[in-house]
């Protein structure tokens, strides 16, 4: 074929050009990527199980549990007490859940502490986050955060408090025991972080995500101000915090401190897995002399 004389043949787009049409839908999906974890963050983080106070209090009742109410009647969790007539000197242990399902979710905790202090009269006391169960608001650190101090004023004062964080109850449980350092007579932390910016950028490597991230629970930076006893116990095969993030809260802190580990385990499993001895090993750790 004969080309027409006054048109040019096509030509191939240069390998310069081409590499700038990659870069430049590479930039775009990227900068997209950015703009949905930047308006998403909080729904990516808190993942609440609603129900209504009517089942949740049937489900409380069946368990053991009775609403748990600030002295204006508002419900902030569910709490299962020991008779009064228990003699056995008093604990209480208080609960701050992981970011997902709701307080109820995590009724089997309070068999599993109580068998773990049997010389106790175990108080348990199960935080309910704003947004979570019927709980109104919505979640966040700073919301978190205002609750877990409202729970740590709504427990009697002469009764000394074991915070047991779960996840990114850790988080919450090391801000509180620093805020209330005379109150906390020991942390439990299940599956901890150094602080969750960590974690969201080992799951988002090519994203800035510690620069934009509002809820960033530095747990190391708020431990530093707590000097009581902590245990923590790692999932050795956690998909979600992987175990090194809790290695570093556990290297950093300065006070007294117990190491356990669950070899077998993943991010959700210690509930169901980890033996009646360490929960022991690690209550007994906490518990006032």
């Amino acid at each position: 074929m004969v080309p027409d004389s006054g048109n040019r043949w096509p030509t191939r787009p240069s390998a310069l050009t081409r590499l700038w049409q990659v870069t430049r839908v590479v930039v775009l999906v990227w900068l997209g990527l950015l703009a949905f974890f930047a308006l998403s963050q909080r729904s990516m983080i808190y993942l609440p199980s609603k129900a209504d106070t009517t089942s949740l209090g049937r489900d409380a009742l069946a368990r053991g549990f009775e609403p748990w109410k600030t002295s204006r009647g508002e419900v902030i969790g569910y709490r299962s007490l020991p008779s009064p007539t228990d003699a056995r000197p008093t604990v209480a242990i208080l609960i701050f859940h992981g970011n997902a399902g709701h307080a109820m979710h995590r009724a089997d905790y309070a068999s599993l502490l109580r068998a773990a202090a049997p010389e106790r009269a175990v108080s348990v006391y199960i935080l309910e986050y704003p947004g979570y169960g019927a709980r109104s608001g919505h979640p966040s650190q700073e919301s978190l955060l205002v609750a877990a101090s409202e729970a740590v004023a709504n427990i009697p004062e002469e009764v000394p408090v074991i915070v047991c964080g779960e996840s990114i109850g850790t988080g919450v449980a090391c801000a509180t025991a620093a805020a209330y350092s005379d109150r906390i007579a020991g942390l439990l932390l299940l599956t901890p972080f150094d602080s969750l910016a960590k974690i969201a950028q080992h799951h988002y490597p090519l994203l800035p995500v510690r620069w934009i991230m509002r809820d960033q629970y530095p747990a190391g930076d708020w431990l530093e101000n707590y000097q009581g006893p902590v245990a923590i116990i790692l999932a050795a095969k956690d998909t979600i915090v992987p175990a090194k993030f809790g290695q570093k809260l556990y290297d950093a802190y300065s006070g007294p401190k117990l190491l356990l580990l669950a070899p077998q385990a993943d991010h959700n499993d210690l509930l169901h897995v980890l033996p009646a001895s360490t929960w022991q090993q690690a209550v007994n750790f906490l518990l006032p002399r």
